[in-house]
């Protein structure tokens, strides 16, 4: 059977741009949140994210607006993926066989903001026609396709928090399928006011530091950046002479069928979603080393996850080494999986996993090993993510070394 392996890596974090700056911030615990610069917070009870800072890109899109910060987030780490991974000039392959699938959120929210901003006189008609250059959603993957020569498959993943490892997950199937050769996989988010203010009048958003799994967690915060995968068949990565970070051996994929908003409060589709990889992969819960928490700092969040990963894990579960990098960089939403799926990657490479900074009082129901505060060097062969969208998608993706 052919195996899928990740080549190249590209991140763009509120605490680090760049792979290199990116991973060292993660496992030094920098915290990427401050006040939030982008729009007003005055009118709000919450006034922090994790914003990126000094992001600098030579490249300009025609017309652009604003709303092309989500772009210019993916553009910059596929950029940095296709380089990593020696295909910066695809031009000499079948190009109809290099396909992009890529996870967001808020890719539809920025050219509607964007046109509320602005006056009636400086529309044509009521409508800003440089808007269009941004919507659909699918004017991210259109304008990759476009700068990079990918002529194959292309698809946004619009699947709320699991959109990333969803547009991992569709590629996957694409590969052992044998449709394509090379896929440029992940996520790209942004934070949108309107994204803000439904997160706050939810009230899920915290007034302070995130702090996934500590006994005084009150929240998420909200953050942006992208993550960026090149993902291949393992023989057309060997003919080539590709370096090959990880092999990317299964998904998992469930619905909860629950609540809109709320996990199930015994973790069922998490947990479905969790052995559907293992089996997939035919894998042990004894066969993974780390899990890269979903742990978005909401109380029911973070005890569903505990629970579900105690259920599937059974004797193991307090042994294996579980940690949120959103306690970091903040929940990036649609490309928060695609990001944790980098820094899965990035875990096998090095052995070091980061840790769940702001880590204090523990929570009796929340009795993990959560490497706290500090990253942590061990041997890593096999990595577990999991993503836990609202209205209860999962997807869990197992990414384990060659």
């Amino acid at each position: 059977m052919s195996k899928v392996v990740v080549t190249g890596l590209g991140l763009v974090l509120a605490n680090g741009i760049g792979v290199k700056d990116a991973w060292e911030a993660l496992i030094q615990g920098k915290d990427g949140s401050g006040e939030v610069t982008s729009f007003d917070t005055s009118p709000y009870k919450i006034h922090r994210a994790c914003e990126v800072k000094d992001f600098k890109i030579d490249t300009t899109f025609e017309n652009e607006t604003p709303a092309h910060t989500i772009h210019k987030y993916a553009y910059s780490a596929a950029k940095e993926a296709l380089e990593d991974s020696g295909l910066h000039n695809v031009a000499k392959y079948d190009c109809e066989r290099f396909g992009i699938a890529i996870g967001t959120l808020a890719g539809e929210l920025p050219p509607f903001e964007y046109l509320l901003r602005n006056s009636p006189d400086e529309k044509a008609n009521g409508f800003d026609m440089n808007v269009a250059l941004t919507y659909p959603p699918s004017s991210i993957t259109s304008l990759l396709s476009e700068d990079f020569g990918f002529e194959g498959p292309n698809m946004v993943s619009l699947n709320a928090c699991s959109s990333g490892n969803h547009a991992i997950a569709w590629a996957y199937d694409l590969l052992l399928n044998g449709k394509v050769d090379v896929m440029l996989v992940g996520g790209g988010e942004l934070i949108p006011q309107t994204e803000f203010t439904h997160f706050h009048n939810l009230k899920a958003l915290t007034p302070e530091k995130c702090r996934p799994f500590d006994k005084e967690r009150k929240g998420l915060i909200i953050g942006e950046g992208a993550g960026i995968m090149v993902i291949e068949n393992l023989d057309f990565a060997k003919k080539r002479g590709a370096n090959i970070y990880a092999e990317l051996k299964s998904y998992g994929m469930s619905c909860d069928g629950h609540h809109m908003t709320a996990p199930h409060p015994e973790g069922a589709g998490a947990i479905r979603s969790m052995m559907d990889a293992l089996s997939v992969a035919q894998l042990s819960y004894k066969d993974i080393d780390y899990v890269n928490a979903h742990g978005t700092g909401t109380p029911l969040n973070d005890r569903m996850e505990t629970m579900a990963i105690k259920s599937v894990f059974k004797e193991r579960a307090k042994q294996i080494p579980v940690s949120s990098i959103k306690s970091m960089i903040g929940h990036t939403m649609g490309a928060a999986s695609a990001i944790e799926s980098v820094t899965s990657c990035l875990s096998i490479k090095n052995n070091i996993v980061p840790p769940t900074i702001n880590y204090e009082t523990p929570d009796p129901e929340c009795d993990l090993d959560y490497v706290p505060n500090e990253g942590r060097e061990l041997r890593v062969n096999c990595v577990l993510n999991n993503s836990f969208a609202f209205g209860g998608n999962n997807v869990t993706n197992i990414f384990s070394r060659l």
